[in-house]
């Protein structure tokens, strides 16, 4: 997990620091809560800024005992996904939480590490569809001159050696857009990038330093091997986040996306 900090630009060299990043997200994050089986999940997200955040997850067990069950690297994504149909699978003890689902009007499939199940609660996930922000946080990732075949493939299934998590994909795109961040904390450089991956677009966190190729432009190529992570957006997210009809639509797709399903 460690090697996924990386991506949003905190180096956590050993599990002294670790542990002092745990802790300090627990100080400085926003609780949240969730009762799960007779225990509690107390929820952190220390909001860094720019949409990096760090997540902490506390287990309190029926008996009162506490713990940290999980610490991982966050980043609220620009734009929403239609998952349906969708899967939820909770790992309370780990203070984890994987949806399993495909993106709404294609056959394609996501697998993703549930950020906020504490601060949505039960009520955000009693519908048929998911309204999801997905942002990859990146191992590793190359630009190209020219963009090659597209490609979105477990990384079990493309590098098994190199798959440390089940969320773990390989992807391979066109930008189509990008922009540079800091973050706010440690000051490292990051890039965000928009990708088409052919039935999917998503949005790709990467360090610098873990960015090998050509330039970054509008256009290049773009191949990434990612840890895919996703917030659920509840009925007041996504009422703040309306900003009118997209000019870009056809009417043709705007009735489609109204029409009932049997």
């Amino acid at each position: 997990m460690e090697e996924t900090f990386e991506a949003i630009g905190i180096d956590v060299p050993s599990e002294k620091d670790f542990n002092h990043l745990a802790e300090r997200a627990g100080d400085q994050g926003e609780p949240t809560q969730l009762c799960r089986r007779g225990a509690v999940l107390h929820g952190r997200c220390w909001k860094l800024g720019e949409g990096l955040e760090v997540w902490t997850v506390l287990y309190e067990s029926g008996t009162g005992e506490i713990f940290y069950a999980d610490c991982r690297p966050g980043f609220r994504a620009r734009y929403t996904q239609r998952v349906s149909p969708w899967a939820l699978t909770e790992y309370d003890e780990d203070g984890e939480a994987i949806v399993h689902g495909y993106c709404d009007g294609q056959e394609t499939e996501v697998l993703f590490e549930l950020q906020n199940l504490t601060e949505v609660g039960p009520e955000g996930f009693r519908a048929q569809e998911l309204h999801v922000g997905l942002c990859g946080l990146a191992y590793r990732a190359r630009v190209t001159a020219e963009p090659g075949e597209t490609r979105w493939q477990p990384l079990e299934e493309a590098a098994p050696s190199r798959a440390a998590h089940e969320n773990d994909w390989s992807l391979s795109g066109r930008v189509i857009s990008f922009k540079p961040l800091r973050n706010p904390v440690s000051g490292t450089e990051l890039y965000w990038v928009y990708l088409d991956l052919g039935r999917l677009r998503l949005e790709v966190l990467v360090n610098t330093k873990a960015l090998r190729g050509d330039a970054l432009a509008v256009g290049t190529g773009f191949s990434a091997e990612v840890w895919l992570q996703g917030h659920v957006l509840d009925r007041r997210a996504l009422l703040s986040r309306y900003e009118g009809r997209d000019a870009t639509a056809t009417r043709a797709s705007l009735w489609a996306h109204l029409r009932r399903r049997n």
